[in-house]
């Protein structure tokens, strides 16, 4: 739901200054509106930044809905493993409903925080390469979950290729590079691409993710696009 605004708007004054200050001739109308496009990712980005700040894991609105959304999807049968669980936020909240959950990343500090801050009889984590646990481990896993993984990859399609046949579903969350009608102002202007991490490889857009799942035989069976985020609940066999 959105909200409703009185027909006359308050007063602000930083919005005057601001406006009064853009009105100014100091430079042209192109590179106003390159300016202007800059100091809107660099607030963007630092809002972005001060949010994790403010709210914990389970209580951040953006998070909340990736959560309920996975959930939803996720059945009390599933063994779930999520690759890239960084700190296992994820991974905990899965193994609420999930009947086992795996978290895996290669990064020894944060499956050691991982460990310390969530612990379930169903919830492990692992510091590992996550091919060779597959290709090691015996379990079958039903459900791969791909929160903001894609987005950091030189090449998502052979990532996908070499991944989707361990499992039998795959959900997948990147952002969304059409949530933003600015971002074709930047596209047009070449100006640096609104993203969410400085190690973004790629900024896809909403079809660029159909084709990829098209062009490895993945079929997509549910897709959101909300809150600067696009997720898509996929099947592989």
């Amino acid at each position: 739901m959105g909200v409703k605004l009185p027909r006359q708007k308050p007063k602000n004054a930083l919005n005057s200054l601001i406006y009064r200050l853009s009105k100014l001739p100091f430079m042209s109308n192109k590179a106003k509106l390159k300016l202007f496009l800059n100091l809107e990712w660099l607030f963007d980005r630092l809002s972005h930044e001060f949010a994790y700040k403010n709210y914990t894991p389970a209580n951040h609105p953006a998070r909340i809905y990736s959560y309920k959304y996975m959930l939803s999807h996720i059945k009390t049968s599933d063994n779930v493993l999520d690759l890239g669980c960084n700190l296992g936020d994820i991974s905990f909240r899965i193994a609420e409903k999930a009947k086992r959950v795996v978290g895996i990343d290669y990064a020894p500090k944060a499956i050691e925080t991982a460990k310390q801050r969530y612990q379930r009889e169903n919830l492990e984590f692992h510091c590992a390469e996550a091919y060779d646990y597959l290709q090691k481990n015996n379990n079958q896993f039903d459900v791969l979950i791909l929160s903001h993984i894609l987005e950091h990859l030189d090449n998502p399609k052979d990532f996908l290729l070499k991944f989707k046949d361990f499992f039998n579903y795959i959900y997948i969350e990147v952002p969304d590079f059409d949530r933003y009608y600015l971002n074709l102002y930047r596209k047009d202007l070449n100006l640096p691409i609104i993203y969410s991490d400085d190690d973004h490889i790629s900024e896809f857009d909403r079809e660029e993710i159909k084709q990829l799942l098209l062009d490895c035989n993945i079929t997509l069976l549910e897709s959101e696009f909300i809150y600067g985020v696009q997720k898509f609940w996929c099947k592989v066999k």
